[in-house]
């Protein structure tokens, strides 16, 4: 019974392929016309994809949560939520191929870390980001405390403070905020949409620091308690990397000294086998 599946499933995996090499071809052989129509297929698709809304699939919130992870940024510009899914559906079908050589049930179990590995990598680079982000926040914190401090309106500080900023996900989503403000002039709107575009508490600190000045006109004290939570931890993360650099270089010399350790022991061992007479 499981070579009959197992065989069945091979030759369903073939026919993929052959249908899949087929398409190719038909495209080459079409030339821009076909290319168009599976771009206007696809549109089309993710047109439908999302006016649908049901229990376990919602275009609307597996696109807030790409925004937030900075998907764009790491996968590029063509993620959205149909093409994240199909890229975790391929992660799944390739890794069940690749353990399918050892068996069915191993095929199966190696699907599942694939298929949560576009994930993990997203969870990870977007943690990357927001510890790259600790310092400029700081800078953002304390520029926006020093112009506020001279008189300058929160929003007014808000459109100019980008201009300082390195960090291209943070710069942008600045950007896009004093664009908002200039334009729109709804502060509240303006600062939801950027804090939709990150996952960082100091971010949503920021927001809601803006907000609650709007109304009581302490912005100052506020920008500057949490500009020193950010300043401790910058200090935490640089202990970590020392940390951590201290344990490479610990790693790094017990290489080095157990490698000497062998050589010296082989020379030892060869020596006195030689003088023993061992090798005539």
């Amino acid at each position: 019974m499981d070579y009959i599946t197992i065989h069945r499933m091979l030759r369903g995996i073939q026919l993929t392929a052959a249908l899949l090499i087929g398409a190719e071809w038909l495209c080459f052989m079409s030339g821009k016309q076909a290319g168009e129509v599976v771009l206007r297929a696809y549109d089309m698709f993710c047109m439908h994809a999302r006016r649908r809304k049901g229990r376990f699939w919602d275009y609307g919130k597996w696109e807030e949560y790409l925004r937030a992870k900075g998907a764009a940024y790491h996968y590029g510009k063509w993620i959205n939520p149909v093409s994240y899914l199909t890229l975790i559906a391929v992660m799944a079908g390739a890794g069940f191929l690749i353990g399918l050589g050892w068996g069915l049930p191993a095929g199966l179990a190696a699907a599942v870390p694939a298929a949560c590995l576009p994930g993990l990598l997203l969870e990870r680079m977007n943690r990357r980001d927001n510890e790259a982000m600790l310092a400029e926040l700081n800078l953002v914190y304390n520029a926006l405390a020093t112009q506020i401090r001279a008189g300058v309106f929160v929003t007014d500080a808000l459109a100019e403070v980008y201009g300082s900023v390195k960090q291209v996900r943070l710069r942008d989503g600045l950007q896009t905020l004093s664009g908002d403000i200039v334009m729109k002039a709804d502060l509240d709107q303006a600062l939801e949409r950027f804090q939709g575009q990150f996952d960082n508490r100091y971010i949503d600190a920021l927001c809601i620091t803006i907000l609650q000045a709007m109304e009581s006109g302490q912005a100052v004290e506020l920008l500057g308690d949490i500009a020193d939570q950010i300043k401790d931890m910058e200090l935490t993360l640089q202990g970590r990397r020392k940390e951590k650099l201290d344990r490479s270089i610990t790693f790094y010399q017990l290489g080095i000294f157990a490698a000497i350790i062998a050589v010296v022991l082989y020379a030892c061992v060869e020596h006195m086998f030689l003088n023993s007479g061992f090798w005539n």
